[in-house]
């Protein structure tokens, strides 16, 4: 039997209206929300701010600064307005103009474009089979015009800092690390922020700690912390408006600065709810056709996103549609390789892999909100799509 023609109600249309009214059903599930502080103690913040007239680089911002600290390696600690103004600025005083930055081809597109801003050109190295800069790729990459190696804390796991520690101090190189992924991350003989000459971290709106925007530098010598401050203030030292080099507007703000204070108490559970998260997820799809971005051991992940990198392609595109049906928000995570960038400016030196990983990852919730029902909807979803399409293969 067909559908008559012009009958509203053919599968297809069927199948949609299904899905619409199961969505209508389902609490939505958002991608990420915020573990934000109790707002009466942040109000008496934000009264002692206003108050006092000064609403940028005071005294909370020195306390976030020094509170900062025993997460990121025990380095000294400059706040910033910005990860991506900051990664500006590492770059700006460590290496000089015109020289070679080495990149992984798999990252957001402001790790790129800071080598850019920064007057440096950007040279492409392929990555690991978990999307980190793979020191193999970096080496050959090395030339005599290369000045520092950006590495990136991808997902909230750290890049391979020791080996790629070792290439640098043999070649005389500085390495910077993007860490805006990597507040809480360690493994068992380093943490964030405490092997690069510079790393650069985030208390943006959707990180561990959302602050809004926001970051700050961890910075290896202590020599350069004046430098880094200089810089921060668009050149010139307080009180004095003789530019002594050249720098940036980055000062963070007072209410910025209380706002990311008031969530570090809450960072330890916060870190470990991600945890059972991502584990709940790995024990669910572990005989799918996918792969799980993760810690391995002795690693603790601070778990900023969740990748999925399913092993076809064609899955990923209707797996995201399977997921928005039940009313649960997905995030494209990278899709495009930075060589691949319609804007991209630099040198490619290898980045098949990064290619590959571009073409079959997106990002599902691992927020510290996400209850445990919200979890098991999740992945009974994600297990949902596949078992559904194993039935219409056959």
């Amino acid at each position: 039997m067909t559908d008559e023609p012009g009958a509203p109600t053919t599968r297809a249309s069927s199948a949609a209206a299904a899905r619409a009214a199961r969505t209508t059903l389902e609490r939505p599930i958002p991608f990420h929300l915020p573990s934000l502080p109790d707002i009466d103690a942040y109000v008496g913040d934000v009264r002692a701010i206003v108050e006092s007239g000064r609403l940028s680089e005071g005294p909370f911002v020195r306390r976030l600064e020094r509170e900062l600290r025993p997460w990121l390696g025990d380095r000294d600690v400059v706040a910033v307005a910005s990860c991506s103004s900051g990664l500006i600025a590492a770059l700006s005083l460590v290496a000089e103009p015109g020289c070679e930055v080495i990149v992984p081809g798999y990252t957001y597109l402001a790790t790129w474009q800071a080598v850019v801003w920064a007057g440096m050109t950007p040279v492409v190295a392929d990555v690991d089979e978990r999307g980190l800069l793979d020191p193999a790729a970096v080496l050959a990459a090395i030339t005599p015009r290369t000045g520092a190696i950006l590495a990136v804390h991808l997902t909230g796991i750290l890049a391979p800092m020791p080996a790629l520690r070792r290439i640098a101090d043999g070649h005389g190189l500085a390495i910077v690390a993007d860490g805006a992924h990597a507040l809480g991350a360690r493994t068992d003989e380093i943490s964030a922020g405490s092997l690069g000459d510079i790393e650069v971290f985030s208390v943006g709106a959707t990180k561990q700690v959302a602050a809004g925007e926001g970051g700050c530098l961890t910075i290896r010598d202590p020599k350069r912390v004046s430098s880094a401050r200089l810089w921060a203030l668009q050149g010139h030292e307080p009180g004095s408006m003789d530019a002594l080099g050249m720098g940036m507007n980055l000062r963070l703000s007072e209410l910025t600065a209380a706002l990311a204070i008031r969530q570090l108490d809450g960072l330890p559970g916060q870190l470990n709810r991600r945890n059972v998260v991502h584990e709940t997820y790995a024990t669910a799809f572990a005989e799918l056709p996918l792969r799980l971005s993760g810690p391995r051991a002795g690693e603790r992940s601070a778990h900023k996103d969740q990748l999925i990198w399913v092993d076809e392609p064609g899955d990923r595109a209707p797996l995201r549609r399977h997921l928005a049906d039940a009313a649960i928000e997905t995030r494209p995570y990278y899709e495009v390789a930075i060589p691949d960038l319609s804007a991209f400016s630099g040198r490619v030196e290898s980045a098949e892999r990064s290619r590959d990983l571009a073409r079959r990852s997106f990002a599902i919730p691992i927020h510290a909100r996400l209850d445990d029902q919200d979890v098991r909807r999740i992945g009974e979803t994600v297990v949902g799509y596949f078992r559904g399409r194993s039935r219409v293969g056959r």
